[in-house]
């Protein structure tokens, strides 16, 4: 890893002189940069006046204080691709693959959440993730909507007791703004503490201690806000265009992606359009604000953040708002995934596609709940076929509510237990005492057919599960499943004996 980083990860050197327009002092610029014969007479550009040169900010950080204070950081280039962040966070920072990544985005700057909407936040951020195994992405800074993230974090990992139970919380920040960001420059990876500063960080901010991952962007510049937009925004694109689930490749139906705004102002209006333009639903939750707060700060806006505005709402399939007032259970986590439902049935998938993919979504979340109250309605009708999959889907991932909700809702063990699904279904056996059994006879199968050295026959089948019953119950039970030699001369048999039988009516 720490020869991987600094060859794929760049960050930008300033190439000026002085206090330039990239914010930093002639000390922190290259040799090259303080001749002022080679940029006489331009206006700074980052992309002619810096260069790129391999990271020497990345490894472990550790904060202060109680709950989830450990995490991993890089300082990257604006320029990374963003194949080269997923593979760093997947296969490096070994993250499992999210079943949805959440968006927070909102107010930059500290604001008042009444207690009430804090909790609940709070409590339906945490359980949707959880639950879901979702990753949530934000701005990474003890600032904000940020910091609100954060402490659903802090409070999460206190009540948990296991690292099982831990939230992915990746912040995409702006290096150039960093309080204390000497701190993090390590040249060969160790470890680094980093001390949060709020009374002494003036106009620049301070990571906020709760998070577990950072992406720290870098265009060169110091003290300029922003800079990290552009790089999250690919990152999460190419995120959502990952398979979702465990069946790689093969799966048509992507990782799925929800912004969830609290706060904000004009620039979280650019964030909710352009999200919605791409197809990504928005959860809003409304404070205590009505209509008259929304008028007032509309009132002083150019017409084209008005024209913003009704283009939002030329999408309801892709808004939804949160309120308290209205909403019974008050579960925010219920909220963001409808969201996703809602934007997913007014897909380019029309018909059973699109129910289908509902489905598949509410399984990889294991949500049972959701797929009760949203999928499975008087609207949708199912045949067994229809739901064979998602069957498979949850025995396979040990789903036993959803089980259940299929068998209620139409699957028939007649018709969905064939042979072929049977053996899918031993061979996906989680580590267990049936399991360790049937893989020692496979062996003495192979052993006993001089299979030694080859791959053939490496599955379980259903003629190994029958002799392990018999096994277990008594050799005088009869064979569920006989091998298919034994099958193929109970079936010439049969044959023969309705020829003869034929022959004698005749």
């Amino acid at each position: 890893l720490s020869t991987h980083l600094p060859q794929h990860f760049p960050f930008c050197l300033s190439t000026r002189e002085g206090v330039c327009k990239c914010g930093y002092p002639k000390i922190h610029h290259v040799d090259e940069a303080i001749k002022p014969e080679d940029f006489v007479g331009e206006s700074w550009n980052r992309h002619r006046h810096i260069c790129e040169v391999p990271t020497d900010a990345y490894g472990d950080i550790s904060f202060d204080g109680v709950g989830q204070k450990t995490g991993k950081y890089v300082r990257v280039s604006t320029d990374t691709r963003p194949e080269v962040l997923y593979q760093l966070l997947t296969e490096h920072w070994n993250l499992t693959p999210p079943n949805l990544l959440i968006s927070v985005t909102g107010g930059a700057k500290n604001f008042y959440l009444k207690a009430h909407l804090k909790n609940m936040f709070h409590r339906g951020l945490i359980k949707v993730a959880h639950t879901t195994g979702a990753w949530i992405i934000t701005g990474g800074t003890h600032t904000g909507v940020m910091k609100h993230v954060g402490q659903a974090v802090r409070d999460h990992a206190l009540s948990s007791s296991s690292m099982r139970g831990q939230i992915v919380a990746i912040g995409v920040a702006t290096w150039g703004t960093l309080h204390n960001r000497h701190a993090l420059v390590q040249p060969e990876g160790f470890s680094t503490h980093y001390s949060m500063d709020i009374q002494g960080q003036g106009h620049l901010t301070c990571l906020d201690d709760n998070h577990t991952h950072f992406l720290l962007v870098d265009d060169g510049t110091h003290g300029r806000y922003g800079v990290e937009i552009e790089l999250r925004s690919r990152l999460e694109k190419l995120i959502s265009q990952q398979p979702l689930g465990t069946k790689g490749d093969t799966s048509d139906v992507t990782i799925p992606v929800v912004c969830v705004v609290l706060d904000g102002g004009p620039g979280t209006l650019n964030t909710i359009f352009n999200a919605m333009l791409n197809g990504t639903p928005c959860v809003i939750l409304e404070g205590s604000g009505r209509i008259a707060d929304v008028i007032a700060q509309v009132a002083g806006l150019p017409m084209t953040r008005v024209t913003i505005i009704q283009d939002i709402i030329r999408m309801p399939h892709l808004l939804t708002v949160f309120r308290i007032s209205e909403d019974k259970h008050g579960d925010v986590d219920v909220a963001i995934l409808q969201a996703l439902l809602k934007a997913s049935r007014n897909s380019e998938s029309l018909g059973r596609e699109s129910w289908q993919t509902q489905l598949e979504l509410a399984i990889a979340w294991n949500r049972a709940d959701i797929a009760e109250t949203e999928i499975f309605t008087e609207e949708s009708q199912w045949k067994s076929s229809d739901l064979e999959e998602a069957m498979l889907s949850a025995l396979i991932g040990d789903k036993p509510e959803f089980v259940r909700l299929l068998l209620e809702n139409g699957v028939s063990l007649r018709h969905f237990l064939k042979e072929n699904t049977l053996c899918e279904l031993y061979n996906q056996l989680p580590n267990c005492f049936l399991l360790r059994k049937l893989a020692k006879r496979l062996q003495s199968d192979r052993w006993g057919r001089g299979q030694v050295s080859s791959r053939q026959g490496t599955t379980i089948s259903m003629t190994h599960v029958s002799d392990e019953v018999r096994h277990l119950l008594g050799s005088f039970t009869k064979p569920l499943y006989p091998p298919p030699n034994m099958r193929c001369h109970i079936l010439s048999l049969e044959d023969a004996s309705v020829s003869v039988s034929g022959m004698a009516k005749s």
